[in-house]
Parts: C-alpha cells; sequence; structure tokens
C-alpha cells in the first residue's frame, strides 16, 4: 500500500468531532488533508469488514459516550490515538479485498471535502446569524468582499453576482479549484460555497427536484453590459474563506505611511511563498489569471494566496478591456492586463502560466517599491519596466530586479515561466547576488530566439539572425515532434560557431498516455555533446519526460555535462531516476542543480 495516514489533530465544533487526516501518497508525495467524522471512519471499516468477511480487520476504536467537558477533551484525544493506530495497522497489512479502502484515499478525499464545501443555505439569515460584521474589504462591479468575525477567527465573506445561465459553469470551476486545495500553509482556506436557494414546498420534495438558485432581487446589474439578457438575471455565489493577517495592499499602505519598505528577506520570503503556491495550483489544472496585490494575504512571515478563481473575474476583463471601468466608481478594479491580452482579441486563449507570470511581477513590484497603482501607471512599456527594475536592483540587488524583469516581458514567449522564476528567488539564499545578468551592457546585446521546429529555411535565417545579435537566449519546443538528430545536430554547430548563447532552454518531451516512448531518431548522448559545443553557456533547462533514456546515453550525458565549467545553473525534468540519482551523485557543479522527476521536485 503506497499510502501513509497520519492524525494531525481535531476540531470540536458545536455540532460534530472533525478528526483532520493527512494522506499522503507516498510514490508522488502529493498530501492532501481533511476533516473526518468519526462515524463516517466507522461506517468505512464495517464496510470493509462486510466485503472482507473471512479477513478480521485492526480493531477499530469504540465509541465512548462523552460526559464532562473535561473528560469530553480526555476521550477524544485517546480516540485520535487509537484512529492513528488503526490506520497504520491497515495500510500496514491490507484487507484482500481493498477497494474500499483505496477509493477512500484516492477519491474519498474530494467527496468528504465536497461535502464539507457545500452548505444547502435558504436566507441571508442563515449565513449572517452567526458573524459579527467588522468591515467592507472590497466592493467590485460584480460583488464585494466583507470582513467578519466568528469565535474570535476573522473570515471574509465573497459575494458574487453572476448571470444565471452562467452561474453553474462558473460554480462548478470555483467549486473544482477549492476542491483541490488542501494545502492551507500556502492557500487561505475555504469552509463552504454556496447559492442561497429557495425553500423547498412539499412537491419539489417528493419528486427530488434539484432547487435551483435564487433569482437576486436587486436592479439587474447586467442591464448596461449584456442587454440581450432580461431584467433580474443574476444570482449570486457565496463563500466563506479564513482571513488572518491583511493583504498585500494594506501592507504597503501601511509601509509607506511608515516610510518602511521591506528588508530583503521579508521580500525574499513573500516571493518564494507567492511563487510556491502558484506552482501546487499549476500542477493541479489550476490558472488564477489574476492575482491581485488584495489576494496575498500576509501575517507576520506567513503568506497565503486567497480568492482564487474568483466567479465574476470574465465578466471584470471584460469590462476592463473595453474600457468601462476606467475613470468611473469601479476604478479599484484596475487590473495590469499583460500587453498581449490588450493587444489580442478577448476570446483567444492566452497560457495562464504567462499571465500567472505578468499578474506577480506587478505585485512583487509593488512591493518592492512600495508603489501605488496609479504609480505605476505606464507598465506595459519596455522603458518604464527598465526604470522600475533599475530602482529595484539599486535597493535589492541584481536578482530580485531579474525576477521582475523575467516577469513582465513584453513579449511572453521572452517570459519566464513561475518554475523559473521560483528557481531565481530560491537560488539566492545560497548565492548571495553573484548574478550579473542585468549588467546593463549586456542587456543591451543579447536577443532572445524561441524555435518551434527545425527547417534548412531557419537554420539559414539564423544564420543571417546570428551576424546581428551574437549574445543569445534560445528556446527551443519539440514537444511531441519527430526530432531529426541531424537536424538538431546543426542547430546547435550553427549556435556553437557563430554565437554566444547565454541561456539554453529545452522541451523535448513526448509522453502519450502516461507510458514513456522512445522520440524518433534522438540521440541524448548526441544532444549533451551539440550542448557542450555552446559558448559561454550559463544556464540549462531541458524538459525530457516520457524520453526513455538508456544507460549509454546517461553515462555519456554525466561525461559531457562534467567538463562543462561555465554552467551556473542546470535544471532537468525527466522521467528516469536512474539519470536524476547518477547527478546527484557525480555531477559537482559549483552553481545550482534542479531535479524534477515528472514535475515533481526532488
Amino acid at each position: 500500500m503506497q499510502y501513509e495516514i497520519k492524525i494531525m489533530g481535531y476540531e470540536n465544533t458545536t455540532d460534530n468531532v472533525l478528526y483532520r487526516i493527512r494522506i499522503i501518497d507516498l510514490f508522488t508525495l502529493d498530501q492532501r488533508e481533511i476533516r473526518v467524522r468519526y462515524s463516517l471512519l466507522l461506517d468505512l471499516h464495517n464496510a470493509m469488514q462486510e466485503y472482507n468477511i473471512n479477513y478480521q480487520l485492526p480493531q477499530f476504536p469504540k465509541k465512548e459516550y462523552l460526559k464532562t467537558l473535561f473528560g469530553e477533551n480526555k476521550v477524544i484525544k485517546q480516540r485520535e490515538q487509537k484512529i492513528g493506530e488503526y490506520f497504520q495497522q491497515l495500510l500496514k497489512c491490507p484487507p484482500p479485498n481493498h477497494k474500499l479502502l483505496l477509493d477512500f484515499l484516492r477519491e474519498g478525499v474530494d467527496t468528504i471535502r465536497q461535502q464539507e464545501l457545500l452548505k444547502e443555505v435558504n436566507s441571508k439569515a442563515e449565513i449572517l446569524k452567526y458573524l459579527k460584521d467588522e468591515k467592507l474589504l472590497k466592493r467590485g462591479q460584480f460583488g464585494k468582499t466583507t470582513l467578519y468575525s466568528i469565535n474570535g477567527k476573522k473570515i471574509i465573506l465573497h459575494k458574487f453576482y453572476v448571470i444565471q445561465q452562467q452561474s453553474d459553469q462558473l460554480f462548478s470551476f470555483y467549486m473544482k479549484a477549492h476542491l483541490n486545495i488542501l494545502e492551507h500553509s500556502l492557500f487561505t482556506q475555504v469552509h463552504s460555497v454556496f447559492y442561497i436557494r429557495p425553500k423547498a414546498n412539499f412537491v419539489d420534495s417528493m419528486l427530488g427536484q434539484v432547487k435551483q438558485p435564487k433569482v437576486s432581487k436587486k436592479p439587474n446589474i447586467f442591464t448596461n453590459l449584456y442587454p440581450q439578457y432580461i431584467r433580474g438575471e443574476a444570482v449570486k455565489i457565496f463563500s466563506f474563506e479564513e482571513y488572518e493577517g491583511q493583504n498585500l495592499n494594506e501592507v504597503i499602505k501601511d509601509r509607506k505611511t511608515k516610510n518602511k519598505p521591506f528588508t530583503l528577506d521579508e521580500l525574499l520570503n513573500i516571493i518564494q511563498k507567492i511563487l510556491q503556491a502558484i506552482i501546487q495550483l499549476h500542477k493541479r489544472n489550476i490558472f488564477p489569471n489574476r492575482i491581485l496585490p488584495t489576494s496575498i494575504i500576509i501575517n507576520n512571515e506567513s503568506v497565503k494566496l486567497a480568492s482564487i478563481q474568483e466567479p465574476n473575474a470574465k465578466y471584470k476583463e471584460k469590462q476592463l478591456l473595453e474600457g468601462h471601468a476606467n475613470n468611473s466608481e469601479q476604478s479599484y478594479d484596475i487590473v495590469y492586463y499583460p500587453p498581449e491580452k490588450l493587444s489580442q482579441q478577448f476570446s483567444q486563449q492566452i497560457n495562464g502560466k504567462l499571465i500567472d507570470s505578468w499578474h506577480f511581477g506587478v505585485c512583487i513590484l509593488m512591493a518592492a517599491l512600495l508603489y501605488t497603482n496609479k504609480e505605476l501607471e505606464g507598465i506595459h512599456s519596455s522603458y518604464q519596466v527598465d526604470k522600475f527594475a533599475n530602482q529595484v536592483q539599486l535597493l535589492y540587488g541584481d536578482v530580485i530586479a531579474e525576477i521582475i524583469m523575467l516577469s513582465l516581458k513584453q513579449q511572453s514567449h521572452q517570459r519566464a515561466d513561475i518554475r523559473e522564476l521560483y528557481f531565481l528567488a530560491n537560488q539566492t539564499a545560497i548565492i548571495k547576488f553573484q548574478s550579473n545578468v542585468l549588467n546593463q551592457q549586456e542587456k543591451s546585446q543579447i536577443t532572445y530566439l524561441t524555435i518551434n521546429n527545425i527547417t534548412q529555411e531557419q537554420l539559414d535565417n539564423l544564420e543571417q539572425l546570428i551576424q546581428k545579435s551574437p549574445i543569445l537566449s534560445v528556446k527551443i519546443n519539440l514537444y511531441k515532434q519527430q526530432i531529426d538528430q541531424q537536424e538538431l545536430d546543426k542547430l546547435l554547430q550553427i549556435l556553437g560557431n557563430f554565437a554566444e548563447v547565454k541561456y539554453i532552454s529545452m522541451i523535448l518531451n513526448k509522453q502519450e498516455q502516461n507510458q514513456m516512448i522512445r522520440t524518433q531518431n534522438l540521440n541524448f548522448g548526441n544532444l549533451c555533446v551539440g550542448l557542450q559545443k555552446l559558448r559561454q553557456l550559463k544556464r540549462i533547462s531541458l524538459d525530457l519526460k516520457g524520453i526513455n533514456l538508456e544507460k549509454e546515453e546517461i553515462d555519456q550525458a554525466l561525461k559531457t555535462f562534467k567538463q562543462m565549467d561555465s554552467i551556473e545553473r542546470f535544471i532537468l525534468d525527466c522521467s528516469s531516476m536512474e539519470f536524476i540519482n547518477s547527478l546527484k551523485s557525480e555531477l559537482k557543479l559549483e552553481s545550482n542543480l534542479v531535479l524534477y522527476f515528472e514535475s515533481q521536485l526532488i
């Protein structure tokens, strides 16, 4: 059994005791946490025993009646320990028919989490009867966010207006996002997501009909935006989310008043935590596309992302892109969009990771310079971004400035992705600002080159380009393509003979249905020899997922990489643990070595 279960404690609510259980997949090292009632675990035990009549399961802790408050806590604590021992024995010797147990470990997490998030609410009074109003945090054109307190804890209530015809789709997207967020050291916890629904009448109850969300009684907020929709076709989605600390906007406002910029360590901590959270979202195919300073919650050294996948984001984007929100009471909804999104049709699909990178860069720039939104006008100008980065460089050094530059590049193909920025942010803890990437002379000369396929015509054009721009940063993306080793060798030969390639990123993976296959005509050993021919190469990033590497190729690669003295950073993502272990044990780079096994950091 490749899973481990840890009992992390319990929560004694007004109506139930919930045990916090962490489920760890020992193969992928993915961790998920849920809160489970004792009765549900007992039902699981009884069902497994029924399916394994001739097999004796470990003894499940019996339920004891609670008498006093002191005795209650003592009994709950003892039961918590016994449940932990029960699962330890169960996973060590699982029953012959263990499908129910696997379903619980794999899918039961989502089922239980969905039960937690969904609430049956019939009136606004049901929502507010336990809450104490504190203050309004944010009012937008399509809803508002209000701060409340309950039992000494602060929470925020998001209220979103959405078009009824699209409400179910938006609701499911919002649910799915928060269903997958169980690591609350990086994200604020959403306790529930719900509509207000009318109470079911007797006939509806008998027929089991699904109750539709209530239509808003307020004047239709979509009348001016979407005249094709009739009056009153807006419904409201609610969500409860924890709120401990201040959002980045509030922190910046306080620090600006006190004239107290972030220290280098504080800014690095914010950068590292935000990037780590975004990486976790990307692993689960969640792309927020709209990371705002109000979505970054800071509490001492704790940094968390909030308001993931706001259901009304698409309406705000449409309004802003069409210019309706400018110079109006909705001006606080201004978002700094990536240049490519402003210049293309709204409906065109843009890479979510790159948009995340842009929004992250804007937030960090505000934090680094303690700037307000107004002072960041002109963010789409490359001249203005250079000017901002130079100021950051003077305050915090080269690496922080480089992170901002790489996330705010005007062209999406030049922009670094979140994982590269995360590595750059973390290497500063080991190498204190030895990077000279933002050297003014190099900035003016370096050319960013993207190659998506290799043809003879491209090779000819490349030679002409190199004569004008001898210093290159090259990104080669041959994902799921048939690779001609001879043409790839020619490309690397030209780059080695006529140019200085400072950075090279190559995507050669070819993964289909989780099966490793040979990429046609690719010899990885020859590829490494070609990389060795590149002059002054500082950084290599290789994505080889799904490629089956032979022993001879691994040995050739190790031999080659040992001789490449100029490398400062080496990032590898592959499907061969043998290659990863060999690199860790034998490759002695003075720089940082970052290794991923099928996108999981090793």
